[in-house]
């Protein structure tokens, strides 16, 4: 049987997208989704939510979980969203297993006339506070800010600076764990220290 997705799909889909948005331009600021939604197992809430209010039928989702498995399933059958297996294709790249992060540089990072054309990756986590070692400065930040984001390896940061280096193009990233997350967009500088 198909679990449900947002109880109102106007009013779920709007707040989500408010909090998403709220965290793009205040990126390290960690954020609550919203709603109570009940995922598939193995996917966050967050994550199904964020996918939920951001998906539709022009929008291809890469994913490291199987085509045929639950929450890929819901969420095709939710917004209608093509799934493809190459990660150049991907509006939307969704990571469950953080153990094996894909490299960004993997992913699409648009184009000089069409950067918006760029994958924005929603990565589960183990934990998300602001106590870590991950230096975050850029636009929406005051001074600085820091994270720990539990699970995520420091060579993945690494990677990402190849992205940061080529901006405007670049990937978007939103990180979450159980209901709550935080956005790293392709402006924040991100320092391991």
């Amino acid at each position: 049987m198909m679990l449900n997705g947002f109880d109102s799909d106007t009013f779920d889909s709007q707040i989500v997208f408010r909090q998403v948005l709220s965290a793009m331009a205040s990126p390290g600021t960690i954020l609550n989704i919203g709603i109570d939604l009940v995922a598939p197992e193995t996917l966050h809430p967050a994550a199904g939510a964020i996918l939920l209010a951001l998906l539709d039928f022009e929008t291809p989702l890469w994913s490291d979980l199987e085509n045929a498995s639950p929450p890929i399933q819901w969420l095709r059958f939710h917004t209608g969203a093509p799934t493809t297996f190459l990660k150049q294709n991907a509006s939307f790249a969704l990571v469950t297993d953080y153990d094996n992060l894909e490299d960004p540089v993997l992913f699409n990072p648009g184009t000089i006339e069409s950067p918006d054309i760029s994958t924005t990756m929603i990565v589960q986590t183990r934990g998300l506070d602001n106590t870590g070692r991950i230096k975050l400065t850029g636009p929406g930040i005051k001074n600085q800010t820091f994270l720990r984001i539990n699970g995520i390896r420091e060579n993945f940061w690494n990677n990402r600076s190849e992205l940061f280096d080529a901006y405007p193009l670049g990937v978007d990233m939103i990180f979450v764990c159980d209901t709550t997350l935080v956005a790293i967009p392709r402006t924040t500088k991100v320092e391991v220290l």
